[in-house]
């Protein structure tokens, strides 16, 4: 595939009104390793990279800002160029996310984000599980997130002007005689980082509808279910395997009310890549239990 001025997902941070609760869920049922920060934030590792989540005490309870990687300082200035005065440039908060350059912007559907280089490696400390999983990461990033948008052609176009690509659209009906149309785009050989879709009614009020993480090992999707029905961590939607990324996933529910894929066996973008259209959410399975109206 060609290569794209923004490379991945880098991280995300969360505002939550009950951190010990997401320290549990991300060590106990995920199995990702937490440690504090000076500032008391929940710094999760799935990686080598230092933190790939950062959870914080306050009241959104949801996905609060996005950080989206550049590979090279070319890359960022490139994209910075590419934003304008619609990016400021933040040496101070680079420092605090411990990367080499920062600047932040808004996307239109107002979720703040963060373009940065640089990131921090921790090949001196190996990442270590509590539970021994093993997640896809590398040159796919951290996994992908999935966003309400309530002018999706324009939401589309954005990331388009960054270098982001379509990777498909799924016209998915919730409801009889009401479709809901899903897009997907990439930046990288993950099959989409980011996808989104305009408010279902009734409207879903975070921002967020979920973020994912795959896992190297499809018996750690079954595991973690295991330990969610054990810990009583809500399942929102059953283990199943979507039409077009062709992930096998399970759908828990976070502490902060918004949804967190946990899947297996994705397919990855090649330069041979043709978009499609898909009419159902899932070959199989992905029977939605509780929570919101989900998104592949």
């Amino acid at each position: 595939m060609d290569r794209m001025a923004i490379s991945a997902l880098g991280y995300v941070c969360i505002g939550t009104s009950d951190p010990d609760a997401w320290a549990r869920f991300a060590c106990e049922v995920m199995g990702l390793q937490a440690r504090r920060a000076e500032d008391g934030a929940l710094l999760l590792r799935v990686d080598r990279r230092d933190w790939r989540l950062r959870i914080e005490q306050g009241s959104a309870d949801d996905i609060t800002i996005v950080g989206w990687e550049c590979a090279s300082r070319t890359d960022f200035e490139e994209t910075l160029a590419l934003l304008g005065d619609a990016a400021t440039l933040d040496p101070a908060l680079a420092r605090a996310r411990d990367v080499c350059g920062l600047a932040r912007f808004t996307d239109p559907a107002g979720m703040a984000c963060e373009l940065f280089w640089g990131a921090r490696d921790r090949t001196d400390r190996p990442f270590a599980s509590p539970l021994g999983v093993s997640f896809v990461t590398g040159d796919q990033g951290l996994g992908h997130v999935v966003f309400v948008a309530p002018d999706p052609a324009r939401y589309e176009a954005f990331y388009t002007s960054l270098g982001f690509r379509i990777s498909d659209y799924i016209d998915m009906e919730i409801a009889p005689g009401f479709v809901l149309p899903v897009s997907f785009m990439h930046c990288n050989p993950r099959h989409h980082s980011l996808a989104f879709a305009p408010a279902p009614n009734p409207p879903f009020v975070k921002k967020c509808i979920h973020v994912m993480l795959q896992t190297e090992l499809l018996d750690d999707v079954g595991m973690a279910i295991a330990r969610a029905e054990t810990l009583g961590v809500p399942i929102s939607m059953t283990l199943g395997r979507h039409s077009n990324d062709e992930m096998l996933s399970v759908y828990f529910e976070t502490p902060s009310g918004f949804e967190f894929e946990y899947g297996w066996g994705a397919r990855v973008i090649g330069p041979d890549w043709q978009v499609v259209r898909h009419d159902v959410i899932s070959k199989w399975g992905h029977k939605m239990v509780g929570g919101p109206t989900h998104h592949g």
